[in-house]
C-alpha cells in the first residue's frame, strides 16, 4: 500500500517563509509537513537584511540569538554610501560621494528606537535559512523534508491529498492535510491552481557575483567602516553596481566575503557569461583579478508582481509565490515572513475551533494590500537608483573625463560646489524611499480583515516613507512601550505574541479585564487581560509612554492581536462590558 501522511497543515517549500511557518504553527500546537525538492537550504547570499518585523517573529520563535550570533555588528550598518569607485590610479578614486543612515542606522536612529525594542539585523540568506532549518526541526521532530518533491494535490470535502515523492529513495506517497501553504516560490501549486500574477515582470535582469577577496588593502576602504551597502559610481567605466559585505567572520571592510550586484538598467535584459560579468565586477571596483574567488555568479529577472489571489479553496499564496520585488529596500524576504506570522495564528485558532472559517479570509484581505504597496515602494526605489547616480552627475553615456569632473564638484569649494552638493542631497533624499522607510516596513497597516474598524483617524504621517506615527486605531501595530517594576523596565512586546490576544485597559478598565478573563475561559480562548497605568492597575508604565501612545481614556482598552496589531478599542467603558466584547471577538473571530 501506498504511504499515507495524515496531518493538519502541509507546507510546500523549505526557504524563510515555509520555515518560519514550520516554526510558528509548532509553536501554536499545529501539526505540519514541510516538503523541499532540494537537498539542502538555499546556498544564495542575495537576501540579507532582516527587518524590525521579522526579527520580533524570531525573537519570539527563540531564534534571534543564534542570528545576531553570526549577523553583522551594528557598528558596520549604520549608513549606505555612494564612491567614485573602490580603488584605481587616480588619487580620488574609492571617495566618498555621499553617504545617508540607514535601517534604524544599527539602533541610533530615535525614530527607530520608539517603534521596538528590536532592530535591524544583516545575516546572508545563505547563513539565515540553516538557522532555521535546525529550530524548525527542534520544534517539529519528524516533520521537515528536505529532497522531498511536492508534485500535485487535490482538494476534497474534509481537506486537501497531495503527492510527494521522496527523491532520496524514489518512493511516492501522499499526504492528507486540512490546509496547503504555498511557500514554493510561486513554482507549482500557484500555476496549478491557476493563480496569475499581476503587475511588471522580468522588467530587467540582475547579475551578481559572490566572491572572497580582501579589499581593504584598496584605495581609501578602512575611511568607511560603518557602511554597509557600497554604491559604486567608477567615473572610468560608468558601470554602477552595489557592493555588500558577507562576513563571515568579520565585518566592514575587513570582509572576506562579498557580493557585487550590477545595477540593471530598465529593459536590460543582456545575459553575460560569467567570465563578461567577473570582467565587469574588476572594471568597476577597478581591482585585480589576482586574490578573487569566485563562488558563483548568479542571474535573476527583475519582477514587481503580485498574486491575483491569496487563497484557493484549503490553499495558501505566501512569500514569493504571492508576490516578488526588487531588491531595492531590502522588502522581500520580510514581507514573506510576515505572510507566515499573519496566517499561522489564523489557522491555528480556526483548527482548534476558537474562530470560524471566515477568518482564514483576512489573510489576503490584510496581506494582499501590503504586498502590492510594498512591491509599489521596491519598484519605485530600482527606478530610483539612476536618478541619484544622475543626481551627482553620473552616468553611463558620459565619458571619464565628464564624470571625473562632475564628481570632483562634490568636493569643491565656492558657488558651484555648494550647488552641486545640493543636488546630490536632493539626490539622496530619493534614497530615504528605500533606506529610511520605517512607514512601509514596520508602519503599515490593514484597513479591514480580523479587526473592528472605527471611525476615528490615526496621527497622520507627513512623509509616506518615514515618518511613521504609532497608532492603537484597529489595523495598527501595537505601539511600542517600556513598562517597569521593581525589578526594572521591560518591552511591552514581552507581554504580546505567542499565539495570544491580549487585551489591555486603562486604569480604570478592571471591568474589561473581567470580560475579558470570562470569555476566555467560557469559550476556550486564548486570550490574557491585563490594565497599564502610571501608578495603578497590574502593569506600570511609570515614564507615562504607554499613556501618550494609548490613544484612548482611564476606563477605556485595546484588543492585541497574536500578530501585534491592534484588533479593536473602547475609548471608553461599555455599559455592558462583556457583551461588547462578546461582539468584538465574533466579528474578528468569524464566529458569527
Amino acid at each position: 500500500m501506498k504511504k499515507t501522511v495524515e496531518t493538519e497543515v502541509l507546507i510546500v517549500g523549505g526557504g524563510a517563509t515555509g520555515l518560519t511557518a514550520s516554526m510558528l504553527l509548532a509553536r501554536h500546537g499545529v501539526n505540519s509537513w514541510l516538503v523541499s525538492k532540494y537537498k539542502q537550504t538555499s546556498m544564495l547570499p542575495k537576501a540579507h537584511l532582516l527587518s524590525i518585523k521579522t526579527m520580533e517573529i524570531y525573537r519570539e520563535l527563540g531564534v534571534e540569538e543564534a542570528i545576531r550570533a553570526q549577523s553583522c555588528p551594528d557598528a558596520h550598518m549604520r549608513y549606505v554610501g555612494w564612491y567614485a569607485g573602490l580603488a584605481g590610479a587616480d588619487p580620488d578614486h574609492g571617495r566618498e560621494i555621499a553617504r545617508l543612515g540607514a535601517f534604524g542606522r544599527g539602533g541610533e536612529d530615535g525614530d527607530w528606537r520608539a517603534a521596538s525594542d528590536n532592530r535591524y539585523a544583516n545575516l546572508p540568506q545563505a547563513r539565515l535559512e540553516p538557522l532555521l532549518r535546525t529550530h524548525a526541526q527542534a520544534l517539529a521532530p519528524g516533520a521537515v523534508h528536505f529532497h522531498h518533491e511536492f508534485r500535485g494535490f487535490r482538494e476534497e470535502a474534509d481537506g486537501i491529498v497531495a503527492t510527494i515523492l521522496d527523491r532520496d529513495t524514489g518512493e511516492q506517497y501522499e499526504v492528507h492535510a486540512q490546509y496547503l501553504l504555498a511557500c514554493d516560490g510561486g513554482q507549482i501549486v500557484g500555476p496549478q491552481l491557476g493563480v496569475e500574477m499581476e503587475g511588471e515582470a522580468a522588467v530587467a535582469t540582475t547579475v551578481s557575483v559572490h566572491f572572497s577577496a580582501d579589499l581593504a588593502r584598496y584605495g581609501r576602504a578602512h575611511e568607511s567602516e560603518d557602511v554597509l551597502n557600497r554604491t559604486i559610481l567608477n567615473p572610468e567605466t560608468g558601470e554602477p553596481g552595489v557592493l555588500v559585505p558577507m562576513g563571515p567572520d568579520a565585518w566592514g571592510m575587513r570582509s572576506r566575503e562579498w557580493v557585487f550586484s550590477m545595477i540593471a538598467a530598465p529593459g536590460d535584459h543582456k545575459q553575460d557569461s560569467d567570465d563578461e560579468a567577473v570582467a565587469k565586477l574588476l572594471r568597476t571596483l577597478g581591482i585585480a583579478r589576482e586574490g578573487l574567488q569566485v563562488h558563483q555568479v548568479t542571474r535573476w529577472p527583475l519582477n514587481a508582481v503580485v498574486a491575483a489571489r491569496f487563497r484557493v479553496g484549503r490553499a495558501f499564496i505566501l512569500g514569493d509565490a504571492a508576490h516578488r520585488m526588487p531588491p531595492a529596500g531590502a522588502h522581500g524576504l520580510n514581507t514573506a515572513v510576515q505572510d507566515s506570522y499573519n496566517l499561522c495564528w489564523k489557522i491555528a485558532m480556526v483548527l482548534r475551533a476558537q474562530a470560524g472559517e471566515g477568518l482564514l479570509d483576512s489573510y489576503e484581505a490584510e496581506r494582499q494590500p501590503v504586498a502590492r504597496a510594498t512591491v509599489d515602494s521596491a519598484y519605485g526605489n530600482w527606478r530610483n537608483a539612476w536618478r541619484i547616480a544622475a543626481s551627482f552627475g553620473f552616468s553611463a553615456a558620459n565619458g571619464a573625463q565628464q564624470n571625473w569632473q562632475n564628481l570632483r564638484l562634490q568636493w569643491a569649494d565656492g558657488p558651484e560646489g555648494e550647488a552641486a552638493r545640493r543636488r546630490a542631497t536632493q539626490g539622496i533624499g530619493i534614497a530615504c524611499s528605500t533606506y529610511h522607510h520605517l512607514n512601509v516596513n514596520y508602519g503599515y497597516t490593514y484597513a479591514s480583515g480580523a479587526l473592528v474598524a472605527d471611525e476615528i483617524p490615526a496621527p497622520a504621517s507627513l512623509d509616506s516613507h518615514g515618518d511613521f506615527r504609532p497608532s492603537t486605531k484597529p489595523g495598527h501595530t501595537v505601539p511600542h512601550a517600556w513598562l517597569e517594576d521593581t525589578r526594572g523596565r521591560y518591552s511591552i512586546n514581552d507581554l504580546l505574541g505567542e499565539g495570544r490576544f491580549v487585551l489591555i485597559a486603562g486604569e480604570q478598565g478592571d471591568a474589561w479585564c473581567e470580560a475579558a478573563r470570562a470569555l476566555a475561559a467560557e469559550r476556550g480562548l486564548p486570550l490574557d487581560a491585563m490594565t497599564i497605568s502610571v501608578r495603578e492597575g497590574e502593569r506600570f508604565d511609570l515614564r507615562c509612554e504607554w499613556l501618550k501612545r494609548r490613544e484612548h481614556g482611564p476606563a477605556g482598552a485595546v484588543l492585541v492581536r497574536p500578530d501585534r496589531f491592534v484588533a479593536w478599542r473602547s475609548m471608553t467603558l461599555a455599559q455592558d462590558p462583556k457583551a461588547t466584547l462578546a461582539a468584538a471577538l465574533d466579528r474578528i473571530l468569524a464566529c458569527g
